[in-house]
């Protein structure tokens, strides 16, 4: 893992996991190091480009632990809070992270509020679903953290580049996940998934991404099965899409979790 994060990113990660021990809550890694994690698996997907912000999700039980969580993270001299954004920290002056809660914290809407410094609402339907499913991944030889799966992350991208059109990012990762995510896990979609190998015209030029997009659907469906708003929301996202068939099968894919 080290040729994909940083020394600052790997030094902050074990700086924080010393932290959050005393506190026993749950967290894992999700944005662009969870995804740059998760391609590193085929180095012919790996990303080239070392990320410089870190996004962690933890499980928050109200605005009381998440304040504790802030004033011990500052205690330790080297994570400053930002002075307008509840969320946000620098790691020794260098590195951006953002803690973004989740779990009891969230109110009826799904959202996370922060009054301090100034009032913040998260939105973060999906969040608490995910954690289940985040793998753990060695870091370092003394670092092993808990990272959201790809399928996680493309949930979760597919939520925000619609709330936030503007996001092309989002868009780009989820067309970048689902093009590698059939080298990726080629022997669990032959094993548990075959059956989606023969759905799509196997001369097409998108053939493999049309497969693993179909898998990851229906990963996400299992993920959502308890959660049926959330699952909607997210078909009624992904049939609005009118470019790019890996959108249409991703849908298919949690659908037929319906049939199971």
């Amino acid at each position: 893992m080290n040729d994909i994060l940083t020394q600052i990113a790997l030094e902050m990660l074990s700086k924080f996991q010393d932290v959050l021990a005393k506190f026993n809550i749950e967290y894992y890694l999700v944005g662009a190091v969870a995804r740059d994690i998760g391609l590193s698996a085929d180095p012919t997907h790996a990303s080239s480009r070392r990320t410089q912000d870190i996004d962690i999700a933890l499980l928050i039980a109200d605005q009381a632990q998440f304040y504790d969580i802030k004033a011990a993270l500052v205690d330790t001299g080297d994570f400053s809070a930002d002075p307008s954004e509840a969320i946000k920290f620098t790691y020794k002056g260098i590195l951006e992270v953002d803690l973004l809660p989740f779990g009891e914290i969230e109110n009826e809407l799904r959202e996370a509020r922060l009054e301090s410094p100034r009032l913040f609402i998260l939105d973060v339907p999906g969040f608490k679903e995910l954690l289940p499913y985040a793998d753990y991944f060695e870091i370092s030889p003394e670092l092993r953290l808990k990272v959201c799966s790809l399928e996680g992350l493309v949930l979760l991208k597919i939520i925000s580049s619609n709330d936030r059109p503007e996001r092309i990012k989002d868009i780009t990762d989820i067309e970048d996940i689902t093009k590698a995510y059939f080298d990726l896990t080629v022997e669990t979609i032959f094993s548990e998934h075959e059956d989606a190998a023969d759905l799509y015209d196997h001369s097409a030029r998108n053939y493999l991404q049309l497969v693993g997009a179909r898998v990851i659907g229906r990963r996400i469906g299992r993920i959502l099965a308890d959660s049926p708003n959330l699952r909607n929301r997210i078909i009624d996202i992904l049939n609005g899409r009118v470019v790019g068939q890996h959108w249409t099968a991703i849908a298919d894919g949690i659908m037929d979790m319906d049939k199971s």
